[in-house]
């Protein structure tokens, strides 16, 4: 009984770091690249900032969520228009998963829906959703900006170790939920004493 209602605290405690990180995912670069030694470009899930000059204080910014900025450091490459779409889906994806995130904490709490599989797939979809804007990112990036064409792009930046985070963290959380409902199955030496 101890040992389940640990995993389970231990489990929404992970689920709440999942919406915490997936915050500052949204918020946050993910990669870095350079153009030239005076020219370096940061990507975050809602746009693409250029810094330029030998000290980096000349900014220009282009977001697609909301819509402002110089459009043409935004704009599609021209051979992968459709990478360039999924790359701007990710950040909706990335808020959907933190909701998500925030449900399943307020599931765990009040231990519904009462079939046990359903209340841990909601981390579950919150993990897969994370994992799949990752990818989209990463792809749209390297291929879907015209900006960044040819350019090495490096996600070593906050925003994308958090949302690397969040996906461990969610995916760790519907185990944990999963391996304390095994526990509340009697095994079947139980059964039969």
């Amino acid at each position: 009984m101890r040992e389940r209602r640990g995993l389970r605290i231990v489990s929404a405690v992970a689920i709440f770091l999942t919406a915490v990180a997936l915050q500052r995912a949204c918020t946050l670069a993910w990669g870095r690249t350079s153009a030239t030694d005076t020219v370096r470009y940061e990507l975050s899930v809602v746009g693409l900032s250029r810094l330029s000059g030998m000290d980096n204080t000349a900014r220009t910014d282009c977001r697609w969520w909301p819509r402002y900025g110089d459009a043409a450091l935004c704009g599609p490459s021209t051979t992968a228009a459709p990478a360039h779409r999924t790359l701007r889906f990710a950040y909706p994806m990335l808020q959907v998963a933190m909701w998500l995130a925030v449900v399943s904490l307020l599931l765990q709490a009040l231990r519904v829906p009462r079939p046990p599989p359903l209340q841990a797939l909601v981390p579950a979809t919150t993990a897969a959703l994370v994992i799949l804007a990752i990818v989209y990112v990463d792809r749209g990036a390297r291929v879907g900006l015209a900006a960044l064409e040819g350019l090495p792009m490096a996600f070593d930046a906050a925003g994308y170790r958090f949302a690397v985070a969040a996906a461990v963290l969610s995916a760790g959380s519907a185990l944990l939920l999963l391996l304390s409902f095994s526990r509340d199955q009697p095994s079947g030496a139980d059964v039969d004493a």
